[in-house]
């Protein structure tokens, strides 16, 4: 086996050279888009914990490890503007799994980072920052116009953490504009998690009441400063390898990518992108994995689909995966259903499929499935990943990016909804 195959595929985003210009302006709805490159590094199940657990905003125990890198796909986020235009010591949480990166301006710079609506923090390498992980990112000096906070930022990790500082400049992103944006600046990394990483920051797109000191979350600067006719985002991710499709749409959604109607779900809990399921069913079967339904969390910051320990062991149970991978085409339809509407998951679009090199390959019934779950093949990768999130967020399940190719997603501040439709590809 391969030495750097291991028991899970995770997914780590890095920006790829850039072509042409980021930034296209579409002058009839003033819809600008920001491209973006994807490609797919793999790690082990404690290294995918660890980098998780570091885009959340409260840390649980992790343990970060080495990457290699191989190609995976493509993500374009577009940005739709509508003119009327002292210390804490955080846990994080990051399944790191198909991530999307794209440009962020702040100060006098440009950033590749993650878009995530799995935090709400915003961080990026800082200058004063000497470490071997750091120096491989670019690295954030202070403009004319940043000011000094100096709060204190702590992020511990099993084998490591990071130290920081919390300070404001100004962002930019596409023809939006924030002034005094908080940003914490890393200036300490001990640990290998993002030596080998290729964006540069995280913005965290979550709820206020998830963010450090209190501090508004850039989202919600941009609702204060009454930026969007429409407040809200969404997420299209395309299929595409090494493609420039994907977008993520700021102040609406683009009805182009959509291939039927659009289904909102009240958020249950601020905190989280969360909402509730009615069940999850296996071939339209109830399993009794929801008794008293789910807690879902929608998570463009994780790839895989995550759900309790307990629960996930018995999904992986009843879809019944040959070691062969021989009963590809029998395998089970994976449903959430979510108010009464069914979304779901067909075998090939939670399986995914590897040559002995890493790279990912049409899925056919040659190879072995029981690798995700034993990790004695670097072939066959079922996309799933077991995660106990604590109260009061949890018990709960996250949908990744896994899902969220399949399903566009919207998410809405001015009326606290989640809204998926299927997404054209």
């Amino acid at each position: 086996m391969n030495q750097f195959l291991f028991s899970l595929l995770v997914v780590i985003t890095l920006c790829g050279q850039q072509q042409g210009n980021f930034l296209q302006e579409k002058q009839e709805n003033q819809i600008f888009t920001i491209k973006l490159k994807e490609t797919q590094k793999i790690v082990t199940a404690k290294e995918m914990y660890d980098f998780l657990s570091t885009k959340q905003t409260y840390f649980r125990q992790h343990t970060p490890i080495d990457i290699q890198e191989i190609e995976f796909g493509g993500y374009v986020p577009k940005l739709q503007q509508n003119e009327q235009t002292k210390k804490t010591s955080l846990k994080l949480h990051n399944f790191r799994n198909t991530q999307f990166t794209g440009p962020i301006t702040v100060g006098d710079q440009e950033f590749q980072v993650i878009f995530d609506t799995g935090s709400a923090n915003f961080w990026i390498d800082s200058v004063k920052c000497k470490n071997e992980g750091c120096k491989q990112h670019t690295q954030y000096k202070p403009s004319l116009k940043s000011k000094h906070l100096g709060y204190a930022l702590n992020v511990e990790f099993g084998t490591g953490d990071l130290n920081g500082e919390i300070n404001s400049d100004i962002v930019r992103l596409g023809e939006i504009e924030i002034e005094d944006q908080n940003i914490a600046e890393i200036i300490e990394e001990n640990g290998s998690v993002f030596q080998n990483t290729g964006f540069d920051g995280i913005v965290g797109l979550g709820y206020p009441s998830m963010a450090a000191y209190n501090f508004n979350p850039l989202f919600d600067n941009i609702i204060k400063e009454k930026k969007l006719k429409s407040n809200q985002f969404s997420f299209y991710m395309s299929n595409q390898v090494n493609s420039y499709e994907s977008q993520i749409t700021f102040g609406g959604y683009d009805v182009t990518k959509l291939d039927g109607q659009v289904h909102y779900h009240p958020v249950i809990d601020k905190y989280y992108w969360m909402i509730q399921a009615d069940n999850i069913l296996i071939n339209g079967k109830d399993q009794g994995f929801c008794p008293k339904g789910c807690k879902i969390i929608a998570d463009t910051g994780t790839s895989l689909i995550t759900g309790p320990f307990e629960d996930l062991m018995k999904l992986l149970d009843l879809t019944n995966i040959n070691d062969d991978c021989s009963n590809l085409n029998q395998l089970p339809k994976l449903t959430f259903r979510i108010d009464g509407v069914d979304y779901d998951l067909d075998s090939k679009e939670y399986i995914m499929e590897l040559r002995d090199d890493g790279t990912e390959i049409p899925l056919n019934n040659d190879v072995s499935a029981s690798a995700f779950i034993q990790g004695t093949s670097d072939r066959c990768i079922g996309a799933f990943m077991p995660l106990d999130i604590p109260d009061p967020q949890g018990p709960a399940w996250i949908l990744g990016d896994i899902f969220l190719k399949k399903y566009l997603s919207i998410y809405d501040r001015d009326t606290n909804m989640v809204g998926f439709g299927k997404a054209k590809h």
